[in-house]
C-alpha cells in the first residue's frame, strides 16, 4: 500500500513538473514575443523621432546632428565636405494637377534616387517642403557635377510612373564645398540655398559656390 502511494505521489509529481515546465515554456515564449514587440515599437518611435515620414531621409534636427558628426571628422582629417541641395521645381503644380499624395511620391522618388547613388557615409535630410539635403564628406568641387549627373541618370533610367504614365519633374540644385577647419554647417546651409536660388532664377540644373560664396564655373 505504501509503495502504491509512493508511486502515485511520484506520478503526480512528474505530471506537476511537466505542467510547470510547459507553463514556463509558454511564459518564456510570451515574454520573448513581448520583448520583440517592445523592441520593434522602440525602433518605430526612434525612426519617428529621426526620419522624415514622406521621404525616409533624416528630419532637419537629426540631419544637423548627423552632419556635424561628419564635419568634425572632416576638420580633424582636413577633408573637403560638400553640401548639395536638390529641390523639385514647382512641386505645388504637381500637387494641384494630381494630388498631394503624388507630390509626396515625387519627393520620395527623388530621395530614393539620391540614396541609390551616394555612399552610406553621406547624409540625407529633408529640405523645406520640396527638396533634399545631401552632405558629402570627402567630396570636392570637381566631383559635385559627377554626383549630380548620377542622380539625373538614375531618375531617367528609373522614372516615376502613375497608372502606367510617366511622371516627369524638373529639379534644380545648389552646392557648396568647404575644406578642413573652414567647414561650418550654418555657413554651408546658407550658401547652398543661395546657390539653389541662383539655379532656379536662371533655370539651370546646378550652381556651385565656394566657401566665399563665389560661383564656380563647372561646365
Amino acid at each position: 500500500m505504501n509503495d502504491q502511494l509512493l508511486l502515485a505521489g511520484l506520478g503526480v509529481a512528474v505530471v506537476a513538473a511537466g505542467a510547470m515546465g510547459f507553463l514556463w515554456f509558454r511564459a518564456a515564449r510570451a515574454l520573448k514575443g513581448c520583448e520583440a514587440r517592445a523592441e520593434k515599437l522602440a525602433g518605430e518611435v526612434e525612426s519617428a523621432r529621426t526620419l522624415d515620414e514622406t521621404t525616409g531621409a533624416f528630419n532637419y534636427p537629426f540631419f544637423v546632428k548627423a552632419a556635424n558628426v561628419q564635419i568634425k571628422l572632416a576638420r580633424r582629417h582636413r577633408w573637403p565636405v560638400t553640401l548639395m541641395v536638390v529641390d523639385i521645381d514647382q512641386l505645388e503644380k504637381i500637387n494641384l494637377r494630381y494630388s498631394f499624395r503624388m507630390g509626396d511620391a515625387v519627393l520620395k522618388h527623388l530621395t530614393e534616387a539620391i540614396r541609390s547613388v551616394v555612399r552610406s557615409s553621406d547624409v540625407l535630410g529633408r529640405f523645406g517642403g520640396s527638396g533634399v539635403f545631401v552632405l558629402l564628406p570627402e567630396c570636392d568641387i570637381d566631383n559635385i557635377p559627377v554626383v549630380y549627373e548620377r542622380i539625373q541618370e538614375k531618375i531617367k533610367a528609373d522614372p516615376l510612373t502613375h497608372n502606367g504614365k510617366r511622371i516627369d519633374y524638373r529639379r534644380s540644385a545648389g552646392a557648396v564645398t568647404m575644406y578642413g577647419i573652414h567647414i561650418h554647417l550654418n555657413n554651408m546651409l546658407g550658401l547652398a540655398e543661395d546657390a539653389l536660388n541662383v539655379a532656379k532664377e536662371r533655370k539651370e540644373e546646378l550652381v556651385i559656390f565656394d566657401k566665399e560664396g563665389t560661383e564656380i564655373q563647372w561646365k
